[in-house]
């Protein structure tokens, strides 16, 4: 049986390219700190797989810091910007739908040292209100914090027009671009932010490393201290070979972003089509595709538990689709906090599934997968009670 993955937003699979290209790189194997041949051949590489982040995202090659992901960009960037304050802590503006190392750095801070936090809502489509941020906003803000994409909705927030909103105010604003980057345009100039999270296993890179990007002139206060790396933004010895890997993964975005952007809007329209057939299929979020990530569909099939159709899916088709995120290791039984931030039922978000799909997926599968739910939907709605749908 063919195994179909439509769980691009939880992780890629490593780009082809990508993974032949590191293997032939495996003997590089020096410390760029080191002074020989060997270290500074390691050097090089590193500043050329700088420049190829850079070049994708649109900014300088100093301005970008290698971590070792999402989660620690967020959290660097969070804390390194109010470490500043913790002797008069202020005022923090998120949103209520962001990733738990965003929501739970938060939450650190407040409990912890004392700054105060306002959790911006979402409309039905996941969207927020412009004007509801500008109300937010106090003269003793510091730091807005909001994502570009959300990993379940695909919803793209108006960055750009929250950005000039805070013109005037002293304040670092950061947003999470993890879901992003490798899925839609990143201009950092159009987006006008002073700091950027990515991670490379994203968009077809390597597992365990990824980046922060912070505009020139900005300090932060480092997470890591020691032998000073990363311009002393970020202490120890640099994972070479997987800075390597992203900056490759980033060259084939720099190549082929536009087409596999217009691809994918194309798959989504075609998916989201043959899933509305389905009676009582619902799309969760906004309908509006150049709002939302073009390889992200979130839909509810009332009558049906999410768990049961992708446990079916999997065992009888082959395909793999989420229920929810995946940005948690304990597993839970939790209803999903962004389904709930746009008003669904708990009865809604149990019969909610999400699907995501990438470079790799054809319209042959996209067609496969929505027979295949079609298909389950209609057995399921028949075979089981409605209590335990």
């Amino acid at each position: 049986m063919a195994e179909r993955y439509f769980d691009y937003n939880a992780t890629t699979p490593l780009d082809y390219e990508t993974a032949n290209w590191m293997f032939e790189q495996i003997g590089l194997f020096g410390n760029p700190s080191s002074t020989h041949t060997y270290g500074d051949q390691a050097k090089q590489a590193l500043i050329r797989a700088r420049e190829q982040i850079s070049l994708a995202l649109g900014s300088l090659p100093e301005e970008i810091i290698i971590t070792s992901g999402g989660s620690e960009s967020n959290n660097f960037a969070i804390k390194g910007w109010l470490s500043q304050f913790l002797g008069c802590p202020g005022h923090i503006v998120t949103t209520c739908m962001e990733h738990p190392s965003v929501l739970q750095v938060v939450q650190y801070m407040v409990k912890s040292h004392g700054f105060q936090a306002t959790y911006l809502p979402v409309n039905r489509e996941g969207f927020v209100a412009v004007d509801d941020f500008k109300r937010a906003l106090r003269p003793d803000t510091q730091l807005v914090t909001v994502m570009l994409a959300n990993n379940e909705l695909g919803t793209l927030q108006p960055i750009r027009e929250m950005v000039d909103a805070a013109r005037g105010h002293e304040l670092f604003f950061h947003t999470d671009a993890v879901q992003a980057v490798g899925k839609v345009p990143i201009g950092l100039q159009q987006l006008g932010v002073d700091a950027l999270s990515f991670s490379a296993h994203k968009f077809n890179g390597p597992k365990g490393i990824g980046g922060l990007f912070v505009r020139k002139g900005i300090v932060l206060e480092p997470l890591i201290h020691g032998g000073g790396q990363e311009a002393g933004w970020r202490s120890g010895t640099e994972n070479l070979l997987a800075v390597m890997g992203m900056g490759k993964a980033c060259e084939t975005l720099t190549e082929r972003a536009l087409v596999l952007h217009e691809r994918s809007l194309r798959m989504k329209q075609l998916l989201v089509r043959e899933l509305l057939k389905i009676p009582k299929c619902s799309l969760n979020g906004s309908s509006d595709h150049l709002r939302t990530l073009p390889n992200t569909v979130n839909v509810c099939f009332n009558d049906v538990r999410g768990e049961a159709l992708a446990a079916q899916l999997s065992m009888l088709h082959g395909i793999a689709i989420s229920v929810g995120s995946a940005c948690s290791a304990n597993k839970e039984t939790k209803l999903s906090h962004v389904l709930t931030a746009i008003g669904l039922t708990e009865s809604e978000i149990k019969s909610s599934v999400r699907i995501s799909f990438g470079p790799n997926t054809t319209e042959d599968d996209i067609c496969f997968l929505s027979e295949s739910i079609h298909q389950l939907v209609t057995n399921l709605r028949k075979l089981l009670p409605v209590e335990m749908r």
